[in-house]
């Protein structure tokens, strides 16, 4: 009995690695379809939302890793991840960055640096959504002209937890940590470690 329990085991391990395989082969194709560019060793387990609309782009670097719903990731099993560059904005995610069952949701630009980690059910977005004016959401045009929006930097080695919520302008230097369930709304100097509605300092990382 356990020897067959074995044969059993081997055989769905083998048949997970090649749906994982197939996967990973179909995600490569929708980006190239979507017109992003990526660099070798690109990862993507679980099916990605993507949104490039004209005069965007995307761009990712090596060695890419991200989970997209499917129980992949254990703190947001059903999240999937998401790029989404609306009309001439751009997207940049350096080497060596993971994602999980997050979201970038660009306007303007979102631009994060090499092996940085962002953790499971992120948002990162570089404008309000809407206007603060309840005028002008009573029109979408205008609603989307009247929209704050600045760009969002990122970057290199910087460990974003689960849950957080990264708005517009915001940079956050070298090495930073944020904590789980965070809201960040202003700039977090490089080799730092902070948390809370909204972020603060906690102490150095070192």
């Amino acid at each position: 009995m356990g020897a067959k329990e074995s044969i059993y085991a081997r055989v769905a391990r083998v048949c997970r690695k090649a749906v994982l395989g197939l996967g990973v082969a179909s995600n490569r194709l929708k980006l190239r379809l979507y017109g992003v560019t990526f660099g070798g060793d690109c990862r993507i387990v679980g099916r990605i939302w993507l949104e490039r609309k004209d005069g965007a782009a995307i761009r990712i670097g090596q060695g890419f890793r991200c989970l997209s719903g499917g129980g992949r990731n254990r703190l947001a099993p059903d999240g999937r991840s998401g790029l989404f560059a609306q009309e001439g904005a751009v997207i940049e995610i350096g080497d060596g960055v993971g994602i999980s069952a997050s979201r970038l949701w660009a306007r303007s630009a979102i631009r994060i640096g090499d092996h940085t980690q962002i953790g499971a059910g992120c948002l990162v977005m570089d404008h309000d959504a809407h206007s603060l004016l309840p005028e002008d959401r009573r029109e979408a045009a205008r609603d989307a002209a009247h929209t704050a929006c600045a760009p969002v930097e990122i970057g290199p080695d910087v460990l974003v937890g689960a849950r957080c919520i990264l708005l517009k302008g915001v940079h956050i230097g070298a090495g930073s940590v944020i904590g789980a369930g965070s809201v960040v709304t202003g700039d977090i100097p490089q080799g730092q470690i902070w948390a809370g509605n909204p972020a603060r300092y906690i102490r150095d990382v070192r």
